[in-house]
């Protein structure tokens, strides 16, 4: 017999102000007429009870809301996903509760309603400090926009956060690289991601390449900025992620350590341990949110 491994929820949110080039993530632009949130919101909760249903009596050591731009969505229905799935599934005393946000959809006093509706820990898409870069991406954000959610996220008391950071951009030079990394350090954030821009296939930059760091360029980039991080105490401990002392992700810990999952929402995938039978299930969503809210609707 198998033994269960911890289990965590992922929550997919699959709109975005705007598509940016690179993103092959199965995220949409928002429709003329706004999110449907009310619609997706009853649709999650019943993925939610369909799926709880196979792990009764196994609580959740995190929960993630990714995307997409998961922060498009109000402090209540976060709050109402993370308090349904508590009541079915159970929770550890200290359940991570993780909430990807986009500076630049980030409204004044916004994180302390995330935090009173349970979000404890937050990731902020940064990508770049440099406005050139920020544009070349296709961000909806500033520079300046991203200070001032860091501000809020500690106005907040969620001290807790990840930034994105990426590097090998557009015309970037080894300097402007490393420059991007120190200003996301000097930021104190407890956790980076810093990860090379790639040219994924079916997105907007594979259709008309920008001029990208040649690859000397781009792994001069990747050592020199691996070793300052490691000079600034954060502890390279997965692919692309990197941790101040005891600041590691649960939840991307839970997924490197072949732990369970569940997946809802458009797209989500799912890995859950049948102990009782020795074997492991994996599911997957219908990718499309519009056909996934179809699937969803009562007959």
């Amino acid at each position: 017999m198998l033994a269960a491994p911890p289990l965590s929820l992922y929550v997919h949110l699959p709109w975005c102000v705007r598509k940016c080039p690179y993103c092959d993530f199965n995220s949409h632009a928002v429709p003329a007429r706004g999110v449907p949130e009310a619609a997706y919101l009853a649709a999650l909760l019943d993925d939610l009870d369909y799926a709880a249903r196979d792990c009764e009596g196994r609580p959740l050591v995190s929960i993630f809301f990714g995307g997409g731009t998961p922060s498009l969505f109000s402090a209540d229905s976060i709050g109402r996903i993370i308090e349904r799935a508590v009541q079915r599934l159970g929770a550890v005393a200290e359940l991570e509760i993780t909430l990807e946000a986009n500076p630049g959809t980030v409204e004044r006093g916004r994180f302390a309603a995330y935090r009173d509706a349970g979000v404890n820990r937050v990731s902020l898409g940064a990508q770049s400090f440099n406005e050139r870069h920020l544009a070349a991406l296709g961000r909806i954000h500033a520079r300046d926009e991203t200070l001032a959610a860091v501000d809020e996220l500690r106005a907040a008391n969620l001290d807790n956060f990840n930034l994105d950071l990426m590097y090998a951009l557009p015309e970037q030079s080894l300097d402007e690289a490393l420059a991007d990394l120190e200003q996301a350090i000097g930021l104190g954030p407890p956790h980076l991601s810093h990860y090379q821009l790639t040219l994924e296939p079916g997105t907007a930059f594979e259709r008309r390449p920008p001029r990208l760091p040649d690859d000397d360029t781009a792994y001069a980039m990747q050592v020199a900025c691996q070793a300052r991080l490691a000079s600034a105490g954060y502890r390279h401990y997965e692919v692309s992620a990197y941790a101040q002392p005891g600041r590691e992700c649960r939840h991307n810990l839970n997924y490197w350590r072949f732990g369970d999952y569940l997946g809802i929402g458009a797209g989500a995938h799912g890995k859950v341990t049948d102990a009782v039978h020795g074997r492991v299930i994996r599911s997957a969503r219908v990718k499309q949110p519009g056909r996934y809210l179809a699937a969803t609707e009562p007959s």
